[in-house]
């Protein structure tokens, strides 16, 4: 421990003058502390945009979630478009067909009806023609 006091001084007299005092030592320490320090800072603020860049790497398959997502939730919006245009297609067809239904059954009683009508008419006639 003291050989490395010793060489410790030897080197702080060498760079700082053989003279040098407590006090002036203690400046010294006191400026490399604050280069320590503002080197620590420089560290910190080193990783932190390390960080940041990481974080926005991390990001990034976060953003790709959020796309395939985006794009899952539009395909599904695309599908219940194409039911519903299928829904409303198949109801026009039903629709259609009832009406093609209707139509023909009114067809039917207007035939039933001039049945009927031909047949009171020949039973008009045909009891004319027995008072006759």
């Amino acid at each position: 421990m003291t050989k490395n006091n010793q060489r410790y001084k030897q080197k702080d007299a060498q760079l700082l003058g053989a003279n040098i005092t407590d006090t002036e030592l203690g400046q010294e320490l006191g400026s490399i502390h604050q280069e320590i320090s503002q080197l620590s800072q420089n560290l910190s603020q080193s990783q932190g945009s390390q960080q940041g860049s990481q974080s926005s790497q991390a990001s990034n398959p976060l953003m790709q979630q959020m796309q395939s997502f985006s794009s899952q939730a539009q395909q599904q919006m695309q599908q219940t478009d194409q039911q519903i245009q299928q829904n409303i297609q198949q109801a026009q067809q039903a629709m259609q067909q009832a009406l093609q239904g209707i139509q023909a059954n009114q067809a039917m009683q207007k035939m039933y009806q001039a049945i009927q009508q031909g047949q009171q008419t020949q039973q008009a006639s045909g009891q004319q023609g027995q008072m006759q």
